[in-house]
């Protein structure tokens, strides 16, 4: 039987995947009574991640929570392989880089080719295992506790493993971008790593395809304008567009596959 925590954030991808849930329905699929299954959703709502509607959980369109690497991989594919293979292009020889953790990251990761004396540090396994078979890349890794839903390590230990260090560019992966509620991720420890990562580089370079404007997830890494490029795709929504050109922003838009 799952436990709690797996049960919670599987409801909250079916509630996101199908549009809704009711309560008996996944009292079966889980194997659990209903009593449960209402106190998930109460814990839920509570924290942001579903509305509660007559006996039927619905999305929080505003607020996004945490998909596994698994379904990430399956969300526009596409689409986060040309923005990686734009934000690849930025990274040239002799650069200090660090990719962070995550699907899109993982396509910059692919992209790199024909560098030479590249230092890549990331906290990505997935990333990692990518960069390990190209010649020119010296890879780096943060250490710390794997999250295995992420494919990422965190925590503490990843932190002491950046803080000796200096970068040129580090390439954020983000789970939300919002004009009031900043960069945002939705795990604590992520959220800390992204910040000392900024810190520690010269150039803050995010990466975000359109679907993720307009969503705020639990922890901010970033104020909206405290990067200085944002590689995105065109249907980038026009007020974002113009109020990042506005804070002196870098927007690179990349024309959106056929």
């Amino acid at each position: 039987m799952k436990t709690a925590v797996e049960r919670r954030n599987e409801i909250v991808e079916l509630v996101n995947a199908n549009g809704k849930a009711r309560v008996e329905d996944l009292a079966s699929r889980f194997n659990v009574s209903s009593v449960t299954i209402r106190s998930d959703l109460s814990f839920l709502e509570k924290n942001g991640y579903i509305v509660r509607s007559h006996g039927t959980a619905i999305p929080n369109s505003g607020l996004i929570a945490e998909l596994s690497v698994h379904e990430k991989r399956r969300h526009n594919a596409e689409g986060k392989a040309i923005l990686g293979e734009a934000a690849a292009k930025l990274i040239e020889d002799g650069d200090t880089v660090i990719l962070d953790s995550g699907t899109t990251t993982l396509e910059i990761a692919r992209g790199l080719s024909q560098v030479e004396s590249v230092v890549v540090m990331t906290n990505g396994l997935d990333v990692a295992m990518e960069l390990s078979s190209k010649t020119g890349i010296e890879v780096l890794m943060t250490g710390g506790v794997l999250r295995k839903n992420a494919m990422s390590f965190a925590g503490a230990q990843s932190e002491a493993g950046l803080k000796n260090h200096r970068f040129d560019k580090v390439f954020l992966g983000v789970d939300g971008f919002d004009l009031k509620a900043g960069i945002t991720t939705y795990n604590e420890q992520e959220a800390s790593l992204n910040r000392l990562m900024c810190e520690l580089s010269d150039k803050v370079i995010a990466v975000a395809d359109s679907s993720k404007f307009g969503k705020r997830s639990c922890h901010m890494i970033r104020d909206f304008n405290a990067i200085d490029t944002l590689i995105t795709d065109s249907d980038i929504p026009e007020e974002y567009l113009k109020e990042l050109r506005n804070q002196g922003v870098n927007v690179v838009v990349v024309e959106k596959a056929d």
